[in-house]
């Protein structure tokens, strides 16, 4: 198996277990965990959960496709475009309602160029025999 499919495989595990974590600490401890203290409705928190619970299954595809990358890679192109378009949603919430907290400033980063670039990196190891 050549480098860059082991560190494909790699880079899938990593980022299945961040998010993973992420949103398993997100599901037990709700919206409190966002930095600032935000004031929680009964509705914001079972939105909050709720995508939580997405983003959970995020992390399970991710993991599956280290697994078996072959098998998996629609799932990572969904995956990748899912989180593209979650970061392009959070720049609109940017320009609307004003910068967030850095932490997430930085997550419109990762979540725009990530992804294209995992895409990229799949299209090579799926290239390969």
């Amino acid at each position: 198996m050549p480098l860059y499919h082991r560190g494909f495989r790699s880079v899938l595990v990593l980022l299945g277990l961040v998010i993973v974590g992420t949103a398993l600490a997100d599901i037990a401890m709700g919206p409190s965990i966002l930095p600032g203290s935000p004031e929680v409705t009964p509705t914001l928190d079972s939105n909050y959960r709720f995508f939580a619970g997405i983003w959970c299954a995020i992390g399970i595809t991710m993991l599956a496709a280290a697994w078996k990358t072959g098998l998996h890679v629609h799932g990572v192109r969904v995956v990748c475009g899912a989180v593209f378009l979650g970061g392009l949603t959070r720049t609109v919430s940017y320009l609307a309602a004003g910068a967030p907290h850095a932490v997430f400033v930085v997550g419109i980063g990762v979540e725009l160029l990530v992804p294209p670039l995992l895409l990229l990196w799949s299209a090579r190891v799926h290239r390969e025999p």
